[in-house]
């Protein structure tokens, strides 16, 4: 079938749509967990790279009327992995380290409403200068269906594995550590107040004593968040948190998870799966809509993300020329 092609570039034009990489150049499990398709380089530090959505938000198939942000930027975390192993020489099994990862809409993405969707990244990716470890960053225009929708990045650290062992013992969480050790007693949000239809995928449960903060909740047997054995938790599993803690902050009562135009996160420490974790949500001060979170465990900031509501003036520019 005939799904379209995100612009009439003949990059875009030779990428195949209809058929997943394999799953282990993106790290997962699961066939139906893999977004990428195919990606070519363009130059030194140029890449295509194109993607399938066969639903609509990061979790599930809501059927709403625009795709979830927290999807496209679980398509630029494969993007850094699938690009590592294939252009950059990064040896399967080798650990890797998410620093940040951000998304910014111009506009609204589209719905899923065909059997999936044609997404591109025209991506630069590049190694900063400096240091003899591979650090790498890409940043992505977002191209779909003859647009340019927004920008995507990531910041990540293909990791030697002796030394990101001894990274995960240094950085385990100490018995002498503040913080409680046992979450108190919290009832899970109601599913549509985060954007959800399944109470599986709320990731938040309400603090009674304190407005604005909320706990954690890890199902393990949740198939996208788990897709595999990890020794830590996804930082993807915070990303989903954080979008569903602004969204509540927000107030934003619309149907489906796609209000956020702005997700940027950053991740300063392993989040360990068996340590409660509380999220909080404040006001970033620069514009209505826009609110800074925090993820803290046993005393210590896990990661932190602005998220933002609200489409800006439309900057989205229409792709006409082939090249």
């Amino acid at each position: 079938m005939s799904i379209g092609r995100p612009g009439p570039e003949r990059h875009w034009q030779r990428l195949g749509f209809d058929r997943s990489v394999p799953r282990e150049t993106v790290h997962k499990t699961a066939a139906a967990e893999v977004l990428l398709t195919d990606a070519e380089r363009l130059g030194d530090e140029r890449f295509a790279v194109g993607a399938s959505w066969r639903r609509d938000h990061y979790l599930a198939h809501h059927g709403g009327p625009a795709a979830d942000p927290v999807l496209l930027a679980e398509t630029a975390r494969q993007t850094a992995i699938y690009l590592s192993h294939r252009f950059f020489g990064v040896a399967h099994g080798v650990p890797f380290v998410l620093s940040g990862i951000s998304v910014e809409l111009f506009e609204a993405l589209p719905p899923v409403d065909e059997e999936y969707l044609a997404v591109g990244l025209d991506v630069v990716c590049r190694k900063p200068a400096g240091g003899p470890r591979l650090r790498l960053e890409l940043d992505a225009d977002v191209v779909v269906r003859h647009r340019s929708v927004g920008r995507a990045r990531v910041r990540w650290e293909p990791m030697e594995p002796r030394r990101y062992a001894l990274l995960r013992r240094r950085g385990g969480q100490g018995p002498g550590e503040a913080g409680p050790r046992t979450a108190p007693s919290c009832v899970p949000l109601p599913p549509a107040r985060v954007g959800q239809l399944a109470e599986r995928d709320v990731l938040l449960a309400a603090d009674s004593s304190a407005a604005h903060v909320w706990w954690l909740r890890l199902d393990r047997g949740q198939p996208v968040l788990f897709d595999h054995d990890s020794d830590h938790v996804p930082g993807m599993t915070l990303v989903e948190a954080f979008r569903q803690a602004a969204r509540v902050a927000s107030a934003d009562g619309r149907p489906g998870a796609s209000g956020a135009t702005l997700l940027d996160v950053t991740f300063t420490a392993f989040c360990e799966p068996d340590v409660p974790v509380s999220i909080t949500a404040e006001p970033a001060g620069r514009g209505a809509g826009v609110f800074t979170l925090r993820a803290h465990q046993a005393g210590r900031e896990l990661a932190s993300a602005e998220v933002g509501h609200g489409v800006p003036e439309s900057s989205a520019v229409r792709l006409e020329a082939a090249c």
